[in-house]
């Protein structure tokens, strides 16, 4: 606690003193190069400063940027008569700017109905995907996600801790554990040429998820839903060019997130999109400060993704996040209020949020099959590995003064 009254009372004087410099020296600075730096630099500074001194998320803007990942991901699943049973197992590993290493270790079992009208296979390898013969599978899977995520303070204890967790080992606790719920409806069809190997498919999965995780470092807990891109990202004008990368992706997704402190009080409301571009594809120009650094980077696959954080210990931020919410949960429903709320919060977003937006690029391959015969009723099965890697290519924030910039901080060591 000394600490914390001593920050604070550090940066309050450091409030002084750049208020001084910019009534008082603010005119002979800006003759010289290092003033104009000093200009650009003081607008920043001051606000980070006020924010501390009113207790405020004040480092959200400077927080460490993910620079890369490794995943890897198992998955089986087996159709009987229309009951589809399933399993999936993902390790993901991301580099931090800060030479952290985050470890996260997801399994979830599903169960649904498939039914299967007739005769197919699928092989995946490396890159390729070949298909024999044709059928169409319709299903409702609903899968169930325990998550574990540790933070690792280099590469070697990643390294380690991941060793141990394909040994199936013992290790200590987690740091963070998730629990979620996602269910997805979805429909796809397959057809060979003349029983000889083809690739021709077609599929359209519609999913949402629910879900929450609890740092155990700090007693925060974080609830979340996974909508309709368009649904999300509506909610910001500065994201909602986005929308139509993320829509037309087949890996596009967004996430609505509140964070609630060990004491209940709400603290963060995040969004979240993300989307992908394929190898020599294009985003229009609308697509706002994730366009040039896609659109700068023209070989092979990339990723993009726009997060939005609301400081909600900000009284007016905090009000209208509970206005929101108790107009779109009323019962009888009340739109025309949840609609004007939703207006207002959409606004202190595009105002006040600090919005951090990525640029990966991404390079995925998966090795596996899925067979299917019936005609409704029938048998079916599948096994798939698949590895993705990506590299940080591209870095902005609009921070806590509401300009943007480049996180060079973030790129120095993104391999």
């Amino acid at each position: 606690m000394r600490h914390a009254r001593g920050q604070g009372t550090v940066e309050y004087v450091a409030v002084l003193l750049l208020v001084a410099l910019v009534l008082g020296g603010g005119t002979a600075a800006a003759a010289t190069g290092a003033g104009a730096d000093i200009a650009t630099a003081v607008p920043h500074q001051v606000v980070r400063a006020l924010c501390i001194v009113t207790g405020g998320d004040c480092d959200r803007d400077r927080a460490p940027c993910v620079t890369g990942s490794a995943t890897d991901s198992r998955s089986w699943s087996a159709t009987v008569v229309v009951v589809r049973l399933g399993h999936e197992r993902v390790l993901v590993r991301e580099r931090r700017s800060d030479d952290m290493e985050i470890v996260t270790l997801t399994t979830a079992p599903s169960l649904g109905i498939e039914t299967i009208d007739g005769t197919g296979a699928r092989i995946n390898t490396g890159r390729r995907r070949l298909s024999l013969g044709g059928a169409v599978t319709a299903s409702i899977v609903a899968s169930f996600g325990h998550g574990k995520t540790w933070v690792l303070p280099d590469h070697a204890a990643a390294d380690a801790l991941a060793a141990a967790l394909e040994r199936h080992e013992d290790v200590r606790s987690p740091d963070e554990e998730l629990h979620q719920i996602k269910g997805a409806v979805g429909i796809s069809g397959s057809r060979g040429s003349d029983g000889n190997v083809g690739s021709a498919t077609a599929s359209a999965t519609l999913t949402g998820t629910v879900g929450r995780s609890t740092d155990h470092r700090t007693g925060h807990r974080t609830y979340f839903i996974d909508a309709g891109a368009d649904a999300v990202l509506d909610l910001s004008a500065r994201l909602r060019a986005l929308r139509a990368s993320a829509s037309a992706s087949a890996g596009g997704s967004a996430q609505f997130a509140l964070t609630v402190d060990d004491d209940g009080r709400w603290v963060d409301l995040a969004l979240v999109g993300t989307g992908e571009v394929s190898a020599g594809g294009s985003v229009s120009t609308s697509g706002g400060p994730v366009a040039a650094a896609l659109n700068g980077s023209a070989s092979g696959g990339r990723r993009w993704t726009a997060e939005a954080h609301l400081d909600l210990s900000d009284a007016g931020n905090l009000a209208a996040a509970k206005v929101l919410l108790a107009h779109a949960t009323a019962i009888p429903p009340r739109p025309a209020q949840a609609g004007a709320a939703a207006l207002d919060l959409a606004g202190r977003i595009d105002e006040r949020a600090v919005i951090d937006v990525r640029a990966y690029a991404l390079d995925r391959s998966a090795n596996g099959f899925d067979v299917h015969a019936g005609e409704i009723v029938g048998v079916g099965g599948g096994r798939e590995h698949a590895t993705e890697r990506t590299r940080l290519i591209s870095a902005t924030t609009r921070g806590l003064d509401g300009q943007w910039r480049q996180r060079t901080d973030c790129l120095h060591g993104g391999t």
